[in-house]
């Protein structure tokens, strides 16, 4: 089955460089870093654990205080939100655009108050969002912007690359990114102002140990072989391999001591296959209290009313091993050669699937206004048909194809552990609702070939009869063709 993610990696030369570089000297991170600056055109970078890392890291530089107001999409990763609560700051949800899923800085204006401290403005998708005034209405409004470009590296706004416009700007590398370490993100500082607050941050983080490094790079050329089409059969995490290398001993074992001595690729995956085909199968395996529809159907009721009654606690990571290791930092640099010809292959995939949905009925596109050269991460659609989103997702997978609502079923605010912070917030976000419950995440990642997305393109134009009408249907897309053939 064609995976809904799989990251490009040079796998070859990764093994190569693993057995020959020592994995533990710090300049291989000032290196990534200093060339993460120049790619992206920052004055200061910093190689963290996690693009969450990163944020929390920026909020902190802050100084924020109870009562202080960060605004943040309702359409957005809940680690988002989560690093905002544990800064000690309060979220204030943004609602996104049907015509683009991102927010407009029009939205973002007119939630601003003397509390605003800072506004997450997020590409979503490898889409830009119509950043180009809101940093200079934001320092009007004595608050600062912080992009979260963890899903559009490599994209630009009116001539100038996404991740130059905010304060600061967080990516993230994690297995489903244009650029992958595996896990791991990098904090951005354009404004020198933060420049001193941030290093002090930074100062009191410390770096991931050395075997924590290898469970990530380890466990990304364990999902790397998962997700090869005759392997993968199930939907897996983008954790999985990370997990693979954390609870199986004989998994990392096997890695390590083949890397280590310098053994070819080749080698080390015909070594790792039997046990990653296990490690998938057991994923897939279902208790038999399990098995049958009704324990099923209770116990999801269940764990519904209790959601409904305790508010969990948000998740936090505290103040630890917040930075990036050098193991990661190595493979980072090597990925960042790789990653105009990795967003070139992604944005051709993406104009042959605009030009095999246009104007299809019941799946509008989003559009990219003129001025915006994306960086595509996933295409999306929305079902404006009568036919149950479950029903394609069915039908495309019975073909080959991993589609679906993958990234976030449900807005951030309607989270459990978030009720204490949405309060009044609950029931005022239509359009996020809508998204959610319609959107349909398509693979367009180099393993995917012209003649998978015409397969998924002509699945899903199975389905187009029978569409609906509303704002959704109007939408249209404006120069695909020109705005992305330059990435």
């Amino acid at each position: 089955m064609l995976a809904r993610s799989r990251a490009y990696l040079n796998v070859e030369q990764i093994v190569d460089d693993l057995s020959r570089e020592d994995l533990e000297d710090e300049s291989h991170i000032r290196t990534f870093e200093d060339r993460f600056c120049s790619y992206i055109g920052a004055e200061r970078c910093h190689a963290t654990n996690q693009a969450r890392a990163a944020l929390l890291i920026a909020l902190r530089a802050l100084d924020l205080s109870p009562g202080d107001e960060v605004l943040v999409p309702d359409f957005t990763f809940e680690g988002v939100v989560d690093a905002i609560l544990e800064s000690g700051a309060t979220p204030v949800f943004v609602e996104p655009a049907l015509q683009d899923f991102n927010v407009p800085a029009s939205h973002f204006i007119e939630k601003m108050t003397e509390r605003t401290r800072a506004v997450i403005a997020t590409h979503l998708f490898g889409i830009p969002c119509d950043i180009g005034d809101l940093p200079a209405i934001a320092k009007e409004n004595d608050c600062v912007v912080i992009e979260d470009c963890a899903q559009c590296l490599g994209a630009e706004y009116n001539g100038r690359p996404v991740g130059t416009f905010g304060d600061f700007t967080i990516v993230s590398f994690n297995y489903e990114k244009h650029l992958t370490t595996g896990e791991g993100g990098m904090l951005a500082v354009n404004n020198p102002t933060f420049a001193g607050d941030v290093e002090r941050v930074v100062g009191s983080c410390t770096r991931v140990p050395l075997h924590d490094e290898k469970c990530y790079v380890y466990g990304m050329l364990v999902q790397h072989t998962a997700t090869e089409r005759a392997v993968y059969r199930r939907d897996l995490l983008a954790y999985f391999g990370q997990n693979c290398c954390r609870d199986n001993p004989d998994i990392f074992g096997l890695v390590d001591d083949m890397v280590l001595q310098g053994e070819p690729w080749e080698d080390v995956r015909t070594a790792l296959l039997p046990h990653v085909e296990r490690e998938i199968e057991r994923a897939g395996y279902v208790p038999p209290h399990m098995r049958n529809a009704v324990v099923r159907e209770v116990l999801k009721r269940a764990g519904e009313v209790r959601s409904r009654v305790f508010c969990p606690p948000i998740r936090t990571i505290g103040t630890g091993h917040l930075l990036m290791g050098a193991l990661r930092a190595l493979v980072g640099t090597l990925g960042l050669e790789e990653l105009p010809a990795v967003n070139a292959a992604r944005n051709r995939n993406a104009r042959l699937f605009y030009g095999a949905m246009q104007d299809t009925p019941g799946f509008p596109l989003p559009e990219i206004s003129p001025g915006k050269v994306p960086a595509f991460l996933k295409c999306n659609i929305l079902n404006r048909t009568h036919h149950p989103l479950s029903l394609i997702v069915g039908r495309a997978r019975d073909r080959g194809y991993e589609v679906g609502n993958i990234q976030w079923p449900r807005p951030v605010h309607l989270l459990p552990r978030f009720r204490h912070a949405a309060g009044r917030q609950r029931d005022v976000f239509p359009l996020t609702g809508y998204l959610t419950g319609r959107i349909i995440n398509i693979p367009i990642h180099c393993g995917v070939t012209s003649e998978d997305i015409e397969g998924m393109a002509a699945c899903l134009r199975e389905f187009s009869s029978g569409a609906g009408s509303g704002v959704a249907d109007r939408l249209r897309v404006t120069g695909v063709e020109a705005a992305t053939h330059g990435v």
